[in-house]
Order: structure tokens, then C-alpha cells, then sequence
């Protein structure tokens, strides 16, 4: 026998954590590439507000030599009041930028943005000193400090701009490059896991099948060994059965003769000899029964047999009994159904069959026994019901232990191996046994056989249509 608990409990684990570490895999998986994802949005985003802070800048110093001038082309107090409005404006733009793009500035990118701004607020000094200047009517001067102050400081705060955007770019792309660099390590940390997970839920299975395949081994031998301790056991019951029955019939043949032949004359005795010959004769039809019932479960020779036939024959014997007992019979029976059954072991069957129904239902009201044979499809069908005392669950479920009989029949007649014999029978013969019953409204029994097609002779017998299902004969009681 083999102990297979502890294996199947360590592979259920080993399967459980494989399938637990690769749902952590996709996960983690899963994860990183939205972290990822998220991240590089962020960065690309940042490095865009940067660059769009830094071209507000250069453009609003541009802007500050356009307002310059207008202030100091301006002709009234008027438009030098519209000039510095801009002015300040302008300023105050500049000065939000900055702000807004130091907010998150790391501490290593401060070296090049404190050069642009210092340029940036030189800037917006001259261009107030210009605007005072302006303010006095000193437009020569105002001019001149345009020329050789602003105008230089707007040239520098522009080429700081590009470098600083330049820094800015550099930045950005090693950030994604190092994030990049972040996914491939994840991706390839996450592909060795899950090659891992695959080896071992490959070296799992393997060894699930190899277990598979030593208990399906060693089950199968067990069913070898069972069936040749089952065929050992039916060939010793059939010696012994044959050995019990050689002494018997002498026995019974003797006891017969000293009965008959007038030697004994008390009484008493002529009783004990008649339940002595009433005994053998009670122990040679449970020994034949015993016979018939080792030969079911053995299939022989592939032999034809049509089961109508076999019920009609039993039909003529059990039918006087029936009467007797004022049970009514009725028969529906479909010609030339042909199993692969030989006859005579149809016969047990029906037999078995119909004086069980017949037993078990003589002295209820208005007694009926149905048989019915017929074709379905690809079985042939033999049907038996009856109207008698039923069985309930417990009965039903050992109603096929060989010598089994239920507490509320055993004052009837029989030895419990009539419906034990019939299944080997069927069974043996690939054919399937049903047994419906309620105590008190009878029993149904089945009995499923493959049917075997072969033309039919003779008119008697009936004709086959084109569905392959023989007329239905009815016979009345």
C-alpha cells in the first residue's frame, strides 16, 4: 500500500507557493511599470514647465528693451505712466517665473539658475535706472544706458536661457535613462522569478505525475491480485458446491426409497424421514443456486440471444404460479431483440426477475406484475414492475449481498442469491441493473443490454422499420 498523505500535501504547497509567487511577480510587475510610468510623466512634465519658465523669462526680457524704449520715446506723461505699467508688469512676470521654477529645484541644478537670475534682477535694475533717467527727461542718457547696459544684460540673461534649458534637457534624459535603467533591472528580476516559478511548478508536476503513475501502477495490480483472488474464491465455491451436491443427491435418493418402500411404520419417523427429504432438497437448490450464481460473474463465448424469447419461455413457467397466487400478468414484448447474452443466462435473469415480482406481490390488491421488452436507442430493455410490498433505502442499499434478505421476507421461500446472480449476470454481459422501489406501491427493475443488430427471420418474428426498432407484440395474461 502506498502512503501518499505527506506527498500530495507537500505538492499542494509547492503548487499553492508557485502560484503565490508568480500573482507576486505580475504584481510587483504590474506596480513597478505604473511607479515607472508615473514617474517619467512627472519628470517629462517638470522638464517642460521648466523650459516653459526659462522662455517666459527670455521673453519678457525682450520684452523689457521693447518698454524701455516706449518709455523713453514717450512724449507725455501719459505714456511714460503705460510704459512703467508694462515695466512692472513684465517684472513682476519675471519674478513669478522665478519662483515658480525654484519651488522643486534640486540642490545640485542651483549653480546655473543663481547665474541666469542674477542676470535677470541686473536686468530689472538698469531698466528702472533707464526708466529714471527717462522719468527726468534724460533720453540721451536714457539711451545710452540702453545701449551699453540693457541691451548687454538681455543678450546674457538670453544665452544663459539656452544653457540653462540645455542643463535642464541633460537632466531630464539622464532621469529617464536612470529609470529606464530602474524597469530593466524590475523586468529582468521579474522574468528570472517567474522562470524560477516555471521550474518549479515543471519539477512539481513531474513529480505529481510520477506519483500518479506509481499509484495508478500499484492500484492496477491491486485490481489483478483482487480479481484473481475473486476468480480463485468463485473456482474453490464451485468445488465445493460440487462436492456437496455428489453426496446429496445419493442422500436425497435414499431417504426417498426408505420412505417409500413401507419398511418404517411409526409415525414419527415417517415425519423426521419427509423434513429430512424436504432439508436435502432445500440444500441442493441453495448448493445449485450457489453454482449459477460463481458461473454469472464469468463471461463466456460471445453467444447471441434474443431476449423476448427468453422472457416468453420463463413466462410459461412462471405464469401457473402467478395464477395460483391470483397474480395478473402483463406482457408487452418487442420481437427478435437480440443482446450478447446467451439464452439461457437471459432466462436466469427474467427468472429471477419475475418470480421475485410474482413473490413479493401475491396477497396485496388487485396483485400485477408488468414485464415489458423493448428496444431504446441502442439497448434492449427488459422491464419488471409490480404493484407489490416494496423496499426502502436500507433494503435497496444491500440488495445485491449475496444471502441477503430483508427481516420482513424471510419467512418466504428463497436463499438471497437470485438478484446477486442477475446483476453478475448483466454485468458480466456489459449490461446495466436499476432498482427503483417505495414501500408499500412495488418495484421497477431495468435491465439494460448493448443490443445487437442482425436481419431478422421469418414473419414471426417481426419486421425491423427504418428507425431499426422491431413492432411492439402485446400477449394478454
Amino acid at each position: 500500500m502506498v502512503s501518499t498523505r505527506t506527498p500530495i500535501r507537500g505538492y499542494r504547497a509547492g503548487f499553492f507557493f508557485v502560484v503565490a509567487l508568480l500573482s507576486a511577480v505580475t504584481g510587483f510587475t504590474l506596480w513597478t511599470e505604473v511607479r515607472t510610468g508615473a514617474e517619467v510623466d512627472a519628470l517629462v512634465q517638470e522638464a517642460l514647465n521648466r523650459s516653459g519658465l526659462i522662455g517666459r523669462i527670455r521673453i519678457d526680457a525682450l520684452s523689457l528693451e521693447a518698454a524701455i524704449e516706449a518709455h523713453i520715446r514717450a512724449t507725455d506723461d501719459a505714456e511714460r505712466e503705460a510704459a512703467d505699467a508694462v515695466m512692472e508688469e513684465i517684472l513682476a512676470d519675471i519674478r513669478h517665473a522665478s519662483e515658480a521654477y525654484t519651488r522643486n529645484l534640486p540642490p545640485g541644478d542651483k549653480a546655473m539658475w543663481e547665474r541666469f537670475n542674477a542676470a535677470s534682477q541686473g536686468l530689472a535694475h538698469q531698466v528702472r535706472t533707464a526708466a529714471v533717467f527717462s522719468q527726468r527727461r534724460e533720453a540721451d542718457r536714457a539711451r545710452r544706458h540702453l545701449a551699453e547696459s540693457i541691451r548687454p544684460l538681455a543678450t546674457e540673461l538670453d544665452a544663459l536661457g539656452g544653457e540653462l534649458e540645455e542643463e535642464n534637457s541633460d537632466a531630464a534624459r539622464r532621469m529617464l535613462a536612470t529609470l529606464g535603467d530602474l524597469r530593466v533591472r524590475n523586468m529582468a528580476l521579474g522574468s528570472g522569478t517567474t522562470v524560477l516559478a516555471m521550474l518549479l511548478s515543471l519539477m512539481v508536476g513531474w513529480h505529481i505525475t510520477a506519483l500518479l503513475k506509481k499509484r495508478e501502477a500499484t492500484i492496477q495490480g491491486q485490481f489483478e491480485e483482487l480479481g484473481r483472488h475473486n476468480q480463485e474464491l468463485d473456482a474453490f465455491t464451485r468445488r465445493v458446491a460440487h462436492d456437496l451436491i455428489s453426496p446429496l443427491a445419493p442422500l436425497k435418493g435414499y431417504l426417498t426409497l426408505i420412505r417409500r418402500t413401507g419398511a418404517v411404520k411409526d409415525a414419527g419417523a415417517l415425519e423426521m424421514l419427509a423434513q429430512c427429504e424436504s432439508s436435502a432438497v432445500r440444500m441442493g437448490e441453495l448448493i445449485e443456486a450457489l453454482l449459477r450464481f460463481c458461473r454469472a460473474g464469468t463471461r463466456g463465448e460471445h453467444t447471441v440471444g434474443e431476449l423476448d424469447t427468453a422472457v416468453t419461455t420463463v413466462l410459461l413457467e412462471v405464469a401457473q404460479t402467478a395464477a395460483a397466487q391470483s397474480v395478473a400478468l402483463e406482457r408487452a414484448l418487442e420481437p427478435g431483440v437480440a443482446v450478447d447474452c446467451p439464452g439461457q443466462l437471459l432466462q436466469v435473469t427474467a427468472r429471477n426477475l419475475l418470480t421475485n415480482a410474482v413473490k413479493y406481490t401475491a396477497g396485496r390488491p388487485e396483485a400485477k406484475v408488468s414485464v415489458r421488452v423493448a428496444t431504446e436507442g441502442v439497448d434492449a430493455v427488459l422491464e419488471v414492475v409490480d404493484n407489490g410490498i416494496g423496499m426502502d433505502a436500507t433494503v435497496q442499499a444491500s440488495l445485491f449481498q449475496p444471502f441477503f434478505r430483508a427481516p420482513e421476507v424471510r419467512a418466504l421461500p428463497g436463499h438471497g442469491l437470485g438478484l446477486a446472480t442477475t446483476r453478475r449476470v448483466v454485468e458480466a454481459h456489459g449490461g446495466t441493473l436499476q432498482v427503483r422501489s417505495e414501500p408499500g406501491k412495488g418495484t421497477r427493475v431495468v435491465v439494460r443490454f448493448a443490443r445487437v443488430t442482425r436481419p431478422v427471420a421469418g414473419s414471426s418474428a417481426g419486421t425491423v422499420d427504418s428507425s431499426g426498432a422491431p413492432p411492439l407484440r402485446k400477449v394478454a395474461s
